[in-house]
Order: C-alpha cells, then structure tokens, then sequence
C-alpha cells in the first residue's frame, strides 16, 4: 500500500493546486567494530546488519552501505532478508542490472518468495519491460503493493478496464478472503474512487480486524474523502497493531498536515526517517513542510536527498520541478520534469507542471501539448487543472489577419 507525500500546488490565473503527497537527513550514527563483526564491518546478526547499513544510508552512504552488505551476504548467503535488502539498495541506487541479478540469484536460492517477485516486477517496469514486470508483479499477490503497479502497468498496455473487472470478479467470487478485497481496495485507491475502495477495505477488515494494511488503505480512502479525523483513527489502529510501521506513520503525520498540525507532522515524518531511511515518502514530506515555511532552497535540498534513494519516486521530481518553475528557474524545472517523466511515464501532473514552464517561456505549442497529455491523467482534479489551462491559452475567437 502507497505511503502519500504532499505535492505543492500549482497556481495560473486562480487556478489552484494539484493534491497529491511531501526529511531532513537523519544524522546517522557510528558503527562501532565489536568481536561479532567480520572484514565488512558489519554485526553477524542479520537484523544488526540491515541496522548498520540503514544507519550508513541516514548518513548518505549509500554505496559504501552496498560494499558492506554486499560482503556481508558472501560470508551469510542463507539470509534472504539481507540479500533483498541489498537488491533493494541496487534499485535505490539507480543500479537495475546488480537489483535484477541480486533479486533473481533469490529466486534460484530459495523458490517462490513473493516480497521479491513483488521486486522484480519493479525493476521490470522501470526498465520499461511491462509483460515481465506484469508477470512477476501477478506472482506476489494477493494483499501486496503489487497491485498499485498493476494498474499503473495494465493503463500503461491500454487494458486497465479488463484488470479492474478481473480485481473485482476474483474479490466476488471469493468473498472470504481478505487478500483479495484488500487487492481490490488498492485498485479503486489507485484510480481515485475513494467511496469504492473504503467498502473494499471494510469488507478485508471485517475478515482480518487486525491487517495492518487493510487499515491503511482504509484510512488512506477515508483521508481522499476529507475524513480526516477518521483516517487518523484507522492510521493509528495499524500503529498500535504494528508499533512503528513505516508507512502508517507516514501517513499519520500527512492526515496532521491536513488538520495543520505542522509539529506532530513534523516530529513523526523525523521518526519514520530515522525507522527507513532509505525510502524517500518521509524525506520528501518533510520537504514539503520546509516549502510550507517558505525555506524553498532547504526543501530542494530534501527533494534531492529524496531522489538519491528513490531515483523513481515520481513526487521527489513533481516537488523539485514545482519549486524551480515558481522561483523561473526554468532549465532546471524542464530538467528534472523530464527526467521524472522518464522515470514515471503517464503522470499527469507532472506534464501540467512541465507545461506551465513552457508557458511561462512562451512556448505554447510545448505547453499545449504536456496539457493535453495530462487530460488523460487518472486523477480528476489534475484533468481539470489541464483543461482549464488549455482554455487559457486557446483563444475562443482568434484575431484575423493583421492587413496592412
């Protein structure tokens, strides 16, 4: 299930913004050599090791907490969560060859293991190869972030309609299994029908009371209808089922920012930091609060550190083109609107930002088209947003030629 970050808005001629989600670094700490390590420096006890290295992560050492761990899976080969941790930091790194490999070399080590195929389907589809990524992606459900992707990926080949109805008969027709309308509530998240998928969440919570992520999507529809108080109250039970979790407390603190109370935010985005610093929801969120506060340079600041360890993390790029766009820095906004479509293909928010850089440099024929590409964006606010600036820069009845 997707943790949200803040986007900031967009503003031309009244329009107002795009809703969609928002670190600084954590200072780390030392790793101090003891008789249980061995030459990579790292604790012998798994758990201590993704410790160690998330802590040289924090710190922003991204690769040299991949030569340790990758030292430290040769001397410890049986620990599968070690070895995912390490394929994961290869896609963070922006490194999809030493990822694919480190994923599959599990898959041929240990079987069926549906956190990696769920992996490997990500590192498919940001290499484009949408039926692989597909194929691996259908092999971790049910009740998986899988299914965010899906609908992404089937919209993508132009059969979103048929994996919706197939969601749905699978849920139907097995009424008693929460994976399955869990699977379906993701899918209604996922193309903004907030309504459908609270019933989704509801009917895989009524089964399993306690599914930690049945609780988050049911808050998180709940926080897409404006009921935030009781998507406070979902987000809270998934913390008091699962004390700590990454992205129920993410997202606790993002229903806190829409009640404007900026200081818990704040105080729990720094805790979901330091719990993963290698994911980039928080860091980005916590950027957003430095915009808020009108420290723009300390939130690109945030939104960069947000890219070094999620190099595909579509509101890292959607966050840092805004605010360059706002203060006309505007090779820079085309920049990185480009390399994040690039990243995140069929985003239409981000076309409506790329687009505005081009109007504002005059360039209306760029602008138009970004426009019109984001009136097929799955959020309705953001099709709006499109159209309305399309009229804006279409006239309703062009001047005649000018004669002399």
């Amino acid at each position: 299930m997707r943790s949200p970050t803040l986007s900031l808005g967009l503003a031309l001629a009244g329009l107002l913004a795009l809703l969609t989600p928002p670190m600084p670094a954590a200072a780390g700490f030392v790793v101090n050599p003891s008789s249980a390590q061995r030459s990579h420096g790292f604790p012998a006890d798994p758990k201590a090791a993704v410790r160690a290295a998330r802590a040289l992560v924090a710190a922003g050492h991204l690769r040299r907490a991949i030569v340790a761990l990758k030292l430290y899976t040769v001397e410890h080969p049986r620990e599968i969560g070690v070895r995912r941790f390490l394929g994961d930091l290869y896609y963070r790194a922006g490194d999809l060859r030493s990822a694919q490999q480190s994923y599959l070399a599990i898959v041929a080590d240990f079987g069926g293991d549906r956190e990696t195929y769920n992996r490997l389907g990500s590192v498919y589809a940001s290499e484009n190869h949408l039926n692989r990524a597909i194929a691996y992606f259908d092999k971790s459900l049910p009740a998986s972030d899988s299914v965010i992707d899906l609908v992404s990926l089937h919209r993508r080949k132009g059969d979103l309609s048929g994996f919706i109805s197939y969601t749905r008969a699978q849920a139907r027709s097995h009424p008693n299994d929460p994976g399955l309308q869990d699977d379906l509530g993701q899918v209604y998240e996922s193309v903004r029908r907030p309504g459908r998928a609270e019933r989704a969440f509801r009917r895989a919570l009524a089964l399993a009371p306690q599914d930690v992520g049945a609780l988050n999507g049911l808050g998180l529809a709940m926080l897409a209808q404006g009921f935030v108080k009781d998507a406070i109250a979902n987000f809270r039970q998934c913390l008091n089922e699962l004390p700590g979790d990454y992205k129920c407390t993410n997202n606790l603190a993002v229903a806190d920012l829409n009640l404007n109370r900026v200081v818990d935010a704040e105080h729990l985005l720094k805790v979901a930091h330091a719990t993963r610093p290698e994911l980039p929801e928080a860091i980005v969120n916590l950027g957003y609060i430095r915009d808020e506060r009108g420290d723009w340079r300390g939130a690109v600041r945030r939104y960069l550190q947000a890219l070094a360890v999620g190099p595909f993390w579509r509101d890292a790029y959607l966050n840092l083109g805004i605010d360059y766009e706002r203060h006309h820095l505007y090779a820079l906004a085309e920049s990185v609107l480009l390399k994040g479509i690039a990243a995140v293909p069929y985003d239409g928010a981000m076309h409506v930002v790329l687009g505005q850089t081009y109007a504002e440099q005059g360039k209306t024929t760029l602008a138009l088209a970004q426009y019109a590409f984001a009136t097929h964006a799955l959020d309705p606010h953001v099709r709006n947003v499109a159209k309305r600036l399309i009229a804006a820069l279409t006239p309703a009845n062009p001047a005649p030629p000018h004669r002399r």
